[in-house]
């Protein structure tokens, strides 16, 4: 569960505009591929980091929110539109807010959710504020992950997944306690980074999202294909907030219910990263409308 903290870095967050109330279906995203054997132990490689010669990729931008969403709520990017109280019995909704945060009010109000109303479980998040809630706690995890390692941009995406995820389940400020596996993750030391990570109670005590994210560390690298959902269709208009957005089809994410995300400047080589920071904006797209721009400056 992410929790919103003051670093020294600084995200924008502009309100986001031309709001629509829907009626949002939630169809699941279902899990990529190239994930689905992240709870085995990874298997020395033969004659390369993927084996049966399949192709090392980088992990797109779509796997990775699935990743950390697939930890964070039991209906992955879909969410929980009512609020619940999560296993240490604070009140949560979407994908893991806490809403006992010191911005909760804030955050829903700029997506047009009346906080109380939330909280009291009068009234349940559509997939457009579930989407723009966690959007925005990605790119806030992003600035964080970026403080803890300042080469986060050149380490392959499935790392940078690691990192971010880390951060959404301890928080900046608990991560930075993993210190012998900053250290080595900061010099290239994946391997001991990966040991690291394991040889903590954080790992005996969050099974499978721990381990998943020892076996990316180690890792590195996705070997299995894309999966069908994460290729966008027809892209919409381009949009007039950021140009080139989505004539590129940068950084798309499908969500449920017809929302979409995009986010210029994702891709690179499978050894490298994608310059997460050099990205200044993510604009979420529905029924046919541009909803708005996230800003991030770190």
């Amino acid at each position: 569960m992410y929790e919103a903290r003051q670093g020294r870095r600084r995200l924008c967050v502009t309100p986001l505009l031309g709001l629509t109330t829907a009626f949002v279906i939630a169809l699941t995203v279902g899990a990529s591929p190239a994930l689905a054997d992240l709870e085995k132990p990874p298997k020395p490689p033969q004659n390369g980091p993927c084996l049966d010669g399949m192709k090392p990729r980088q992990m797109e931008l779509a796997e990775l929110k699935l990743f950390i969403a697939n930890h964070e709520s039991s209906h992955g990017l879909a969410g929980d539109p009512h609020v619940y109280l999560d296993s240490e019995g604070i009140p949560t909704v979407g994908i893991g807010f806490n809403l006992n945060r010191g911005d909760a009010a804030a955050q829903l109000a700029g997506v047009g959710a009346n906080y109380n109303a939330v909280r009291a479980g009068q009234t349940d998040l559509t997939q457009l504020q579930i989407t723009r809630l966690f959007e925005q706690d990605v790119a806030r995890a992003i600035v964080d992950a970026r403080a803890l390692v300042p080469g986060l941009d050149s380490i392959s995406t499935a790392r940078q997944a690691v990192v971010i995820d880390m951060i959404f389940n301890l928080g900046r400020t608990g991560l930075s306690r993993f210190t012998s596996m900053l250290t080595a993750l900061n010099q290239g030391d994946y391997a001991t980074a990966a040991k690291e990570m394991q040889n903590s109670a954080w790992y005996d005590q969050t099974g499978n999202r721990a381990r998943q994210d020892v076996t990316l560390m180690d890792r590195g690298i996705v070997c299995d294909p894309l999966a069908p959902q994460f290729i966008p269709p027809m892209p919409p208009p381009v949009s007039p907030d950021i140009p080139g957005i989505p004539a590129t089809r940068p950084g798309y994410t499908p969500y449920p219910g017809g929302v979409e995300s995009y986010q210029p400047g994702w891709g690179g080589s499978p050894g490298g990263g994608s310059a997460l920071c050099s990205i200044s904006k993510i604009e979420v797209y529905y029924q046919e409308s541009w909803i708005g721009v996230i800003f991030i400056d770190c």
